[in-house]
């Protein structure tokens, strides 16, 4: 049997730039909250219109971060309604992304799969997305807990869908970051960070 194509329509890259100076973790929340309905008002999309898709929260700057067989600067890899789920990140765990550095920024990108009476085709893309980061760089990425392994390879992608993904989990052309980190043990994250590691 054929599996389904899926169609990938991706929005353009949002770039969400911490503020420094932030004394509190709310102001820190409340400032990329509003970067982010900004990003979106810029391309003629509401909170609304990005149901059902997929993202991948990047950092972008002078960091990356040193998974075990390549570095790449994917720090999640998520599905659903992508604002609720973006607002719920910037309130657990995405602010903190603020003391990487003074030059760190927050970048997303979303992509809305679609296919005529395949309503969760978002799901298989997610899976997909994160077999590959895992099978590449050795691990899935920093704050993912899981693989979705009931999902993975039963979508047929297109060759110009396929750089696009690859695309979403590397580092990018022309880009030269000036440093690569993982957590130490002393850090609060050193076991979400290794949970995903490829054995």
């Amino acid at each position: 049997m054929a599996k389904p194509t899926a169609s990938l329509v991706w929005l353009e890259n949002i770039e969400l730039k911490p503020e420094q100076g932030l004394r509190t973790e709310a102001s820190i929340v409340k400032t990329l909250r509003k970067q982010l309905i900004a990003a979106l008002q810029e391309q003629n999309y509401t909170p609304a219109d990005l149901s059902r898709c997929v993202y991948v929260i990047r950092m972008k700057g002078d960091f990356v971060i040193a998974y075990p067989w390549q570095r790449s600067p994917v720090l999640y890899i998520g599905r659903g309604a992508a604002f609720g789920r973006l607002s719920s990140h910037l309130r657990r765990w995405l602010h903190e992304v603020e003391g990487f550095g003074k030059d760190v920024r927050i970048e997303i990108r979303v992509c809305r799969p679609r296919r005529r009476n395949f309503a969760d085709m978002f799901k298989y893309v997610e899976a997909d997305l994160i077999s590959r980061f895992a099978e590449r760089y050795g691990a899935i990425p920093f704050f993912n807990s899981r693989r979705e392994t009931s999902y993975e390879r039963y979508v047929e992608y297109t060759d110009s869908d396929e750089a696009l993904l690859t695309a979403a989990l590397g580092i990018g052309n022309g880009k030269r970051p000036l440093w690569a980190i993982a957590p130490a043990p002393a850090n609060k994250n050193y076991e979400v960070f290794h949970r995903g590691r490829q054995q």
